[in-house]
């Protein structure tokens, strides 16, 4: 197959995905249109629409991700550079675990932490989506070195989504 063909395969996949997570999210917007509540908090549900589309793109978009990646098996230098940018990438993730967690263990480090907290809490949560498309990425690389290196950044990126689902498991459980 040639790789024009190849690469129009791929962007029917992701257009597709496109087309689904546009979908899903009219169709929840149109759930709640004359909802009063939707209407007093519209922000609120703008957020939640945003992480609608952002999931389900994201989620739709791993097929066409594991093609292209399978088209791309053979380019070695590919495989190194994406190894070891996904472990920069997943460093980044841990970084906004620490963050998060010592915003609310220390809260004396309040002020030297200002605005990072707020941009650690918004990191942590694509850390589910980004683990998910490393270990695509694992099951298609083609040597041991780059495997390895992306499973490593997977499980640094599963451990960077876990205290955000700590926490939000803890606000959901709290006696009311």
């Amino acid at each position: 197959m040639k790789p024009l063909a190849k690469a129009g395969i791929v962007a029917a996949g992701y257009a597709a995905a496109l087309v689904l997570a546009c979908g899903v999210t009219y169709l929840r917007i149109e759930s709640y249109e004359n909802n009063p509540d939707a209407q007093a908090s519209s922000g609120m549900y703008a957020f939640g629409d945003a992480l609608l589309f952002v999931f389900t793109f994201g989620v739709a978009a791993l097929p066409p991700t594991g093609l292209a990646l399978y088209f791309l098996r053979p380019v070695q230098r590919f495989w190194n550079v994406i190894a070891v940018g996904a472990l920069v990438f997943a460093s980044t993730g841990v970084v906004a675990a620490l963050v998060h967690w010592a915003e609310r263990l220390l809260p004396q480090w309040a002020s030297l932490l200002t605005w990072w907290p707020a941009f650690a809490v918004l990191r942590m949560i694509i850390a589910p989506l980004v683990t998910a498309a490393l270990i695509v990425c694992a099951m298609f690389a083609p040597e041991q070195r780059p495997r390895r290196l992306l499973i490593i950044a997977a499980i640094c990126e599963g451990a960077a989504a876990a205290p955000w689902f700590l926490s939000m498991m803890m606000i959901f459980l709290a006696p009311r």
